[in-house]
């Protein structure tokens, strides 16, 4: 009989699988099948039919496939290609959870993909394989402290452990996911909220910049923040632009990598200590489907009202940066703002900074094997957004700018200044 083979499993979910079946027919194809639900109304799956070589069996590190969602040697196709099904309810595939792991089914059927497709196959070979946000021994904690609102993950250990803090974009609290897998990897990190929920501005209005003081402040003197070196900022979409803002005015920061982010105010004014950052509105294309068309724009880069906004990130060279922009964003003109953060940079000559683009890739650029999220609902807009990407490229330039946020980080946060 077929078995399904893991490993390892449970896994983080930002590690790498091998998955392989043995007790297979020669020559004969098999179809495999791998789905995980995300709501009572949603589930992602992705199918692949592969040909039993003359072993019986099938090792995805090696054997291509030669139909479905991929074809070619993918050893984590199965989870990087899966796709929502049915299209009801149009959601992200986001772990909300982290404290759980996420379960993918994978299932293995006799015959090929066309035979699936028309129920005539049967399950020879069932397992689930957990994927992990929070590795044994991380701590997570609620933080409520002098008005600032957070879930901090800590490494397990004494420490002191190198410290982040993460923002996510315009949505109401926060997302813990990319907090507890840079725990899971030895940074202690304080998942962010910042707008959207009771007591907090809504993502159009002013961003006080004393709020995000006291997150590095509270970071800054946890014992277990290696504090000396100063904090690491990671920030997608508005995230990122809150990012750079806390690079211009605030202390305690050795590093920020931002994500698919302005390098101004965008839609929402910033302040801090008498300094004002009005918001930058321009009407022009959008991919949204309302009809308040305020969001992607180009502006020259030399428009004196936008240069008069830029934050100063160019101004701190002892601030290292990592800039990434998708190419293929639709949400927002990534790629413009990389352009604009590397002219800052390059008119001061500034000393370490990194920028990396991404061909066909969306805004919304996750941790490794993430299944991309092309098309799903914006809350702040309340509508149905294009996110940009193509699967495959969106794939593989997540595990690339994942990769390179880590060895930033560690680089950055684990050596002196």
């Amino acid at each position: 009989s077929a078995t399904i083979n893991v490993t390892p499993n449970p896994s983080i979910s930002d590690e790498k699988i091998k998955i392989s079946i043995q007790g297979l027919t020669p020559s004969e194809d098999v179809s495999l099948h791998a789905f995980t639900r995300v709501t009572k109304k949603c589930f992602y799956e992705s199918f692949a039919q592969y040909k039993v070589p003359s072993s019986g069996i099938v090792d995805l590190t090696k054997d291509a496939s030669v139909d479905g969602m991929y074809t070619g040697v993918e050893p984590m196709g199965l989870i990087w290609s899966m796709e929502q099904s049915p299209i009801e309810d149009i959601v992200r595939l986001i772990h909300r959870d982290v404290t759980t792991p996420q379960e993918v089914c994978l299932r293995v059927y006799d015959g090929p993909l066309d035979r699936l497709r028309e129920k005539q196959d049967k399950v020879i070979a069932e397992t689930t394989v957990e994927r992990l946000y929070m590795t044994p021994g991380v701590k997570r904690m609620d933080v409520r402290d002098n008005g600032l609102v957070a879930t901090l993950f800590l490494p397990p250990g004494d420490g002191p452990f190198p410290g982040i803090i993460t923002m996510m974009g315009g949505i109401p609290g926060t997302l813990e996911f990319k907090a507890a897998l840079f725990a899971s990897h030895g940074f202690a990190s304080l998942a962010l909220v910042y707008c959207g929920v009771d007591g907090f501005p809504t993502p159009l209005e002013t961003m006080d910049m004393q709020y995000f003081q006291k997150a590095v402040n509270f970071m800054l003197n946890h014992k277990k923040v290696d504090a000396p070196h100063g904090i690491g900022v990671v920030g997608i979409c508005k995230g990122a632009q809150i990012a750079y803002c806390m690079a211009d005015c605030l202390s305690g920061i050795r590093c920020v990598v931002g994500v698919n982010g302005a390098p101004f105010s965008l839609h929402s004014p910033h302040s801090h200590c008498g300094r004002h950052w009005p918001a930058s509105k321009f009407v022009q294309s959008s991919s949204f489907n309302t009809e308040e068309k305020i969001y992607p724009f180009v502006k020259s880069q030399d428009d004196p009202e936008l240069l008069s906004r830029l934050f100063d990130i160019h101004k701190r060279p002892h601030i290292s940066y990592l800039v990434i922009a998708s190419l293929d964003d639709q949400n927002i003109t990534a790629e413009y703002f990389a352009n604009l953060c590397e002219k800052l940079f390059k008119s001061t000559r500034h000393p370490d900074y990194k920028i990396l683009r991404y061909p066909g890739t969306g805004h919304l650029l996750d941790p490794p094997y993430s299944a991309p999220c092309i098309v799903a609902k914006f809350e702040l807009m309340n509508a149905v957004c294009a996110w940009g990407g193509t699967t495959k490229p969106h794939a593989k330039a997540q595990e690339d700018s994942w990769n390179e946020i880590m060895s930033f980080l560690r680089l950055k946060l684990c050596n002196p200044y």
